[in-house]
Parts: structure tokens; C-alpha cells; sequence
């Protein structure tokens, strides 16, 4: 029987998931078309197809209101922990001075302080994907972003299925310098890096003891717009590259 390098395993466990996931910049979810597709081969292949409508719950005669953003976020796990301010900030620190949480990324992610720089966005969004703060995520997203969705109910429980990166370890981010548009100043770019580590994928019961724990590195250059009014820079779009071998001149998220 033919065997798989490590490389090639984590090669097709990445470009499957990525499909799904990125970019980081990051893509504020996954890729809605790919996700409605597979979901229904998945429940075909399981005997299953549509599901039957249930009655509405009714309060009092009338049928329930949907639950609000804030109800439907407070259900969801985060990897938030509970002395975060005094730990390590996950996107490793925008200064010597500030290094932990309460004081680089804390601060943006509970609204205390604005994204006035593309940096800012970059690293924060790094730390709400790692702590899984989907909020955060959805609204450092600008409007034009493809991932964008107007429905934030829709598109906070698909990014909780979806779009948290659950199947890696964050482990580095490297930011590389700010380039602003040619033709606007409301328009900039960043290339950088993140490496991510593969979780055990139990899915895969044959070859998960060979991707769990390998490494990969994702290069991206995001494209980020400011709000001429505010100053506040919000995530647009971005290019995605890999390194792990068979994916190098892929882009992943085209």
C-alpha cells in the first residue's frame, strides 16, 4: 500500500481545511458556497436530506422571536482565560512595554480602544481568532469583504462551526510593515506570516497521529480600508499562501 509522506498528509489535511477557513487577515468566515455544497453530499451520503420543519415554540399565542447576537455569541466556548490580561498576548505583543493581553489586544477586542492602524487590526483579529472571539472578528470585518454577511446571526453560527480554526494551535504571528494604497490613503496592504500547528484530526483515524503536532506556515497579504471618518481600519480581503510542500504557488482561498 502506497504511503503518504508527512508533508503530503498535512498537504491534504490543509488544503481541505483551508477551503473551509481562510484567510486570516483573516477571512471573517468560510466560504459559504463550499460549506452549503459539502454539508449537503454529507447528509446525502448519511441517508438524510433536508429537515423537517418543527412548529415554531409560541410564547403566549405567538411564535417566539429569534434569539438576538449577544444571546446566540453568549453560548459559544472562547479559549479566553481567565486571568488573560496578565498572560501573554496571543499576537505576541505590539511593543516591548506591551506584551500582555490587558495591554496590547485586551484593550481593542473590548472596545477601550480603535484600530487606527492596519497593525492594529491585524493583530487583534490574530488574537480573536486564537481566543475564538467571534464578535471581534465579524466586526473588524469591512462590509466589502466577501465573507461579509448582513444576517450577523447567520454568519456569527456559521463562523462558530466553521471559520475558528478549531483543528490548529496559533503559535506565531509575524507582521511584516504597513503599505498604503497608490491610489487612496484609505486603502493598505500587509504581508506576514503565521504558523499554525495541526491538532490531532480523530476524523482522520488512519494518518492523524502523522499531522498532529506538524507545523505550517501561511503567508498573507491583506488588504485593509479605513473609514475616512472615524480613522478606524477594518479587514478586507487577503491572498493566501502556504509552505507546506504541494501547496507552495497555491493561492488557498482563491
Amino acid at each position: 500500500m502506497l504511503r503518504l509522506k508527512r508533508t503530503s498528509l498535512l498537504a491534504l489535511y490543509l488544503s481541505h481545511f483551508v477551503t473551509i477557513n481562510l484567510a486570516i487577515g483573516f477571512t471573517a468566515g468560510p466560504n459559504h458556497r463550499y460549506v452549503k455544497k459539502h454539508h449537503t453530499i454529507r447528509q446525502a451520503a448519511k441517508g438524510g436530506g433536508k429537515k423537517k420543519a418543527s412548529p415554531a415554540r409560541t410564547a403566549k399565542g405567538f411564535g417566539a422571536p429569534p434569539p438576538t447576537l449577544e444571546e446566540v455569541i453568549s453560548k459559544f466556548r472562547t479559549r479566553v482565560p481567565d486571568d488573560a490580561d496578565s498572560q501573554p498576548c496571543p499576537c505576541g505583543g505590539r511593543s516591548e512595554t506591551d506584551k500582555l493581553y490587558g495591554d496590547c489586544c485586551g484593550p481593542l477586542h473590548r472596545n477601550e480602544r480603535l484600530a487606527l492602524t492596519m497593525t492594529d487590526v491585524l493583530r487583534s483579529r490574530f488574537s480573536a481568532f486564537s481566543w475564538r472571539l467571534i464578535k471581534y472578528v465579524m466586526d473588524s470585518t469591512h462590509e466589502t469583504c466577501r465573507d461579509y454577511l448582513e444576517d450577523r446571526v447567520a454568519w456569527a453560527n456559521s463562523l462558530n462551526k466553521y471559520g475558528m480554526f478549531d483543528s490548529f494551535e496559533f503559535v506565531r504571528l509575524q507582521p511584516g510593515p504597513e503599505e498604503l494604497g497608490l491610489e487612496s490613503e484609505n486603502e493598505g496592504f500587509i504581508e506576514f506570516n503565521v504558523t499554525l500547528r495541526a491538532k490531532d484530526p480523530s476524523y482522520l483515524e488512519d494518518v492523524s497521529t502523522l499531522i498532529s503536532g506538524q507545523e505550517t506556515k501561511i503567508t498573507e497579504r491583506s488588504r485593509f480600508l479605513r473609514d475616512p471618518n472615524t480613522g478606524v481600519w477594518t479587514y478586507a480581503s487577503g491572498e493566501v499562501r502556504s509552505n507546506v510542500a504541494g501547496l507552495e504557488d497555491t493561492s488557498l482561498n482563491k
